[in-house]
């Protein structure tokens, strides 16, 4: 038997494709070898590696085309182009045609992106008429969406390992197809959904195959990068995340030993950067800061890299641990704050401590971590007022801004009575900007994005000594890029116009909200750099 996994391609405005290496399909991979190694199996990434190219703005966006109009070279453009990232569904089609699999398993791992995952089904069935069978946190929210689709025959609920080996056992004839853990299948026009069972033993769980990705297909500055995951769920229960919908509510994390016998194989295979991909990563204190001492002991020169792109949550941080962390070869830091606000911390269920968390700022910058710090725009019953208070906070702090507008994704606790309907998951991604309620309009929290990105480009300024703001614009500026920014700056604050910059010249942009980001920055009062010195605002109008 020959099985295909595939990840398929995603269409938006803009790509993360460093953050997609297929790990789910390389953990299926593994756990087939070891328990059905009569089998082969073979992992196609169809996204990363194969370029992108333009195409039509699905009609459930069509309003963007108000936010996005012009190809912006301005140091805070967005977006504009709306691209297909992958190799074409025709392409596609024909590499599938000719590897001739028995079984193809899809990967739909983003609600937004079913789509594409449906796409590529539909392909398979017109070419193969192979069993389709897909899985991923999409599936996990809403399997019977997934499983309508006509081309689509079987899907898995929850973690993959145990569920697919006992699938393909149940196309051999081993094992009957009501007692596949996880699955979903159709019985005529009746649907049928196996109860979820637990996974293999986290430690029991083979390591990632990665046999089908070449050693350069993911890289980070230039080194290869792989995927690991330390950890499976979450012990928090924020109410807008979807983790407890694949991995279900019990929280585990593999040995320090486990960890460390996987990075040393990824170091073996040639790799040089590992970015943790855990929902939480050092919820276990103990646990984590021995990886980092025997990191340090195995890796003395720094030969390896880490990071955690996924994020790390600053509530089980402490000086000990950043210390290990940045001595083991973590430089970057992504942290999470969401909202000051206590309503809405309370709200979505999202533990949180505005003193801790700034003392943790404060001390992984003196350690030397470039730091980047995430907040939530338009969470459920929050106001204006309150989002524009965090963004200030983080303003004044020596961190690069993470602006992300709220979506919905559907069956996580936030949209409890909700409706979702498919034009809805469409919309479920940061692009969208689908929040809006009486307390902010669309407009609002595009102008905040916007903001975030202007504050960014002079928290990036390498500037020796604090300034006014005004100051900026007297000094003589070699980069081109920092010049016009600066000078678009002083036309914003001149005229209460921002411009996008083109190739044809200036235009004005129309969405973007001049008064409240005057806001902002009265409200901020300085900007702190990622070097820690400050650009005063009290001479901003």
């Amino acid at each position: 038997m020959k099985v295909l996994l595939v990840q398929p391609p995603v269409r938006d405005y803009y790509d993360t494709d460093i953050r997609l290496q297929p790990i789910g399909l390389c953990y299926i991979k593994a756990a087939v070898k070891k328990y059905l190694p009569g089998v082969e199996v073979v992992v196609r990434d169809y996204h990363r590696g194969h370029g992108r190219r333009t195409v039509p703005l699905p009609k459930e966006l069509s309003y963007l085309s108000e936010y996005y109009p012009v190809a912006d070279r301005s140091p805070f453009s967005a977006f504009h182009e709306y691209y297909h990232f992958g190799l074409s569904f025709e392409k596609i089609e024909e590499g599938i045609a000719e590897m001739k699999p028995d079984v193809v398993g899809i990967s739909s791992l983003f609600t937004p992106y079913c789509r594409e995952a449906l796409e590529v089904a539909r392909l398979v069935k017109r070419r193969l008429g192979v069993p389709v069978i897909m899985g991923g946190p999409h599936v996990s929210a809403v399997p019977g969406s997934a499983l309508a689709g006509p081309s689509v025959d079987f899907v898995i609920r929850g973690e993959g390992e145990r569920a697919f080996v006992e699938f393909l056992n149940h196309l051999f004839g081993r094992r009957r197809i009501e007692s596949v853990p996880g699955l979903g299948y159709k019985e005529g026009k009746i649907q049928r959904f196996n109860r979820i069972e637990d996974n293999y033993d986290i430690d029991d769980i083979q390591c990632p195959d990665l046999s089908d990705l070449s050693l350069n297909q993911y890289e980070l500055a230039g080194s290869p990068l792989a995927f690991m995951v330390t950890s499976r769920g979450c012990p928090h229960a924020c109410s807008f995340c979807s983790v407890h919908l694949t991995f279900g509510k019990k929280y585990r994390v593999r040995t320090a030993q486990n960890i460390i016998e996987e990075i040393k194989k990824r170091y073996d295979e040639g790799y040089r950067v590992i970015d943790f991909e855990d929902d939480n990563l050092s919820f276990y204190k103990d646990n984590f800061k021995q990886v980092c001492r025997e990191l340090i002991k195995i890796f003395p020169g720094g030969e390896m890299k880490f990071t955690a792109m996924n994020g790390i949550s600053y509530m089980s941080l402490d000086h000990e641990m950043l210390d290990l962390m940045f001595r083991a070869g973590f430089s970057q830091l992504n942290l999470s704050l969401v909202s000051l606000d206590k309503n809405v911390q309370a709200a979505v269920s999202r533990p949180n401590d505005p003193v801790i968390y700034e003392k943790i700022v404060n001390t992984a910058f003196r350690l030397g971590f470039g730091i980047t710090s995430y907040q939530i725009l338009g969470l459920p019953g929050e106001s204006l007022e309150s989002m524009i208070r965090t963004l200030a906070f983080q303003v004044r702090l020596p961190v690069l801004l993470g602006v992300s507008p709220f979506y919905l994704t559907p069956n996580v606790a936030a949209a409890a009575g909700l409706n979702r309907k498919e034009e809805d998951y469409v919309k479920a991604r940061l692009t969208a900007m689908t929040g809006e309620n009486g307390m902010y309009k669309r407009e609002d929290i595009y102008t905040m994005f916007i903001s975030s990105r202007i504050i960014n480009f002079l928290k990036g300024l390498d500037i020796p000594e604090s300034v006014h703001l005004s100051e900026l614009r007297n000094h003589r500026w070699r980069d081109e890029r920092t010049a016009t920014g600066l000078d678009l700056l002083h036309e914003l604050e001149t005229t209460g116009t921002l411009h996008f910059q083109t190739s044809q010249g200036r235009v004005p942009n129309k969405k973007f909200n001049s008064a409240l980001f005057d806001h902002i920055l009265r409200e901020a009062e300085v900007i702190t750099c990622r070097n820690g010195k400050r650009i005063f605002l009290s001479t901003w109008q």
